[in-house]
């Protein structure tokens, strides 16, 4: 006599389970093109390979204090809307910019966040006039419940910045926010004015190197 097995209760929902956990796990990976596993190279040993060029820097904007949402309540242009650079963020900001010169750090070109917060950190490091104002790297606009399509249009708008190779002997340099690089590549840096180093392959794809702090360019 042949028995059939029917699936207990038990089964079916140990089976809906994995198949949400897997649903979960693919909604979280990264939107982005082939990445190498980051190398956390030392800081000393990136300073000397932005010397020779080639690499985009990925500055979270500078010290504001504590961080909180602002998206929903900030108009682009509007300062007073927004969180700001405080006292601090706008001291170690000028600080990273005399480093950069210090280090002869080569920079071509420079792009910031509509967030007063990452232009005035591109102005303090590089002066006015020196950078570009994108909505490519402006915090996405559902922030902090970011949807489907803003997680989708925010990766794919760092993504194509990331991979992009600079000029010969220069780095290009990029000022956004900690939400952007997570969504795009699942590393968020966790202190304001970190800059996070990567390497394009010229192939669409970029390698993450590792990360400076801002007190690690030339000490204090």
């Amino acid at each position: 006599m042949t028995h059939i097995h029917k699936p207990t209760n038990f089964t079916r929902r140990r089976a809906i389970w994995r198949l949400l956990a897997v649903t979960v796990l693919c909604s979280l990976m990264p939107l982005a093109p082939a990445q190498a596993q980051a190398n956390n190279t030392p800081p000393s040993q990136l300073i000397a390979q932005l010397k020779a060029g080639g690499l985009v820097v990925f500055f979270r904007h500078g010290e504001t204090g504590p961080a909180y949402a602002d998206r929903d309540k900030a108009v682009m242009g509007d300062c007073s809307t927004q969180r700001n650079l405080n006292a601090e963020g706008r001291a170690q900001v000028a600080k990273m910019g005399r480093d950069f010169k210090t280090l002869q750090i080569p920079v071509g070109q420079v792009l910031s966040s509509e967030f007063c917060r990452c232009w005035e950190h591109a102005q303090a490091m590089f002066g006015k006039g020196n950078y570009t104002i994108t909505n490519h790297l402006s915090v996405p606009a559902s922030y902090p419940n970011v949807n489907d399509a803003d997680r989708a249009l925010t990766a794919k708008n760092l993504n194509a910045l990331l991979s992009q190779v600079p000029a010969a002997g220069k780095n290009t340099v990029l000022i956004s926010h900690g939400i952007n690089i997570l969504v795009a590549t699942s590393y968020h840096p966790g202190t304001q004015g970190e800059a996070v180093i990567f390497r394009p392959d010229g192939k669409g794809g970029y390698a993450r190197l590792g990360s400076v702090l801002p007190g690690e360019w030339v000490g204090k």
